[in-house]
């Protein structure tokens, strides 16, 4: 089972923050971005935004600059965030005009897929939330939410799956999807085959998760949909150079998604900010691929069996011999 990697093109974007919001480097045009992609060894695919296409470039020259650097589409994401039409709510919003403008974008991203040849989309969901007490209706506003992602479901259906990420806070102070759980319980409750979650290894480790083990639980249930790899130091969404941290918890994640079979795209998203975006993605997709290979080292049987003993040593020997000897 080979490892599929992608990068989000916001990896080469200017990457800009609250304190520099200019950017710390040029803003590419798109094309310019997928250029830096496909250079990159080791990247089969590209995931782009809905925001991407436009008059200037449309789904038309999206196909032939991928058909000339010979990549792919591995998702269209819907992240209206930066929008400022979206800053009291997106998906959520309780005023029609705001909320029906939101799922338009959703259905544009699923256009766009469906036009390029990509079967996953992702909606970011980082403009539902709250920042104080008191602040909205909670059962209004999920039931708001969850009426808003099944029109753009029911729009995708049947060849386009619609993920939904996840992720405990920022912009907001407080998102509605905050959690694992919470985002299975809302797909459980759309209940659409074609309704899953986007698992970004960093939102889980925010989150107080063990991203292994969100993996382990969204398999159970068939909806593990994308997988996105950056890492942080838990407090923040530092999206850094996914295994400088979090060496252990993403090699675990990886043993989990081998053991899945999951087919799916591992899509790199991080903002390199102080250091070159192409480097910062060889030595993240250097890695992943590391790890992914030392993976093929590590007996299964061995391993589940030592688990079954619940005696962490046991199972610390046998990962440390993979890793460390």
């Amino acid at each position: 089972m080979a490892l599929r990697l992608s990068t989000a093109l916001d990896v080469f974007s200017g990457s800009p923050d609250r304190y520099c919001p200019q950017g710390y480097r040029d803003q590419l045009r798109v094309q310019e971005r997928i250029s830096l992609a496909s250079k990159i060894k080791g990247i089969k695919a590209i995931e782009i935004s809905q925001s991407d296409i436009s008059s200037e470039f449309p789904v038309k020259e999206l196909k032939r600059v991928l058909k000339d650097y010979a990549l792919v589409c591995s998702g269209v994401t819907a992240n209206l965030a930066q929008d400022r039409r979206y800053a009291l709510g997106a998906f959520g919003h309780q005023h029609p005009k705001t909320r029906n403008a939101a799922i338009d974008e959703g259905r544009k991203a699923v256009d766009i897929a469906r036009q390029i040849g990509a079967t996953e989309i992702t909606l970011k969901l980082y403009s539902d939330g709250f920042d104080y007490p008191f602040h909205i209706d909670y059962t209004t506003h999920w039931n708001t939410l969850i009426s808003s992602i099944k029109t753009i479901a029911k729009y995708a259906s049947p060849d386009v799956n619609v993920a939904i990420a996840y992720k405990c806070r920022e912009p907001r102070k407080f998102l509605t999807v905050s959690t694992v759980g919470k985002a299975l319980s809302l797909c459980q409750e759309i209940a659409m085959k074609n309704v899953g979650v986007a698992l970004n290894f960093s939102h889980a480790m925010m989150a107080g998760e063990n991203p292994a083990e969100s993996i382990a639980f969204l398999t159970r249930s068939n909806k593990l949909f994308q997988v996105y790899f950056s890492d942080n130091y838990r407090l923040w969404d530092d999206m850094m150079v996914p295994g400088t941290v979090h060496m252990w918890e993403l090699m675990e994640a990886l043993f989990y998604l081998k053991a899945a079979k999951f087919k799916g795209f591992c899509t790199i998203e991080m903002l390199p900010q102080r250091i070159d975006p192409t480097q910062a993605c060889q030595i993240a997709i250097g890695n992943l691929s590391i790890l992914w290979k030392k993976l093929e080292r590590l007996d299964g049987t061995e391993l589940r069996k030592a688990q079954k003993t619940l005696d962490a040593v046991e199972s610390q020997k046998i990962i440390r011999r993979v890793m460390l000897q």
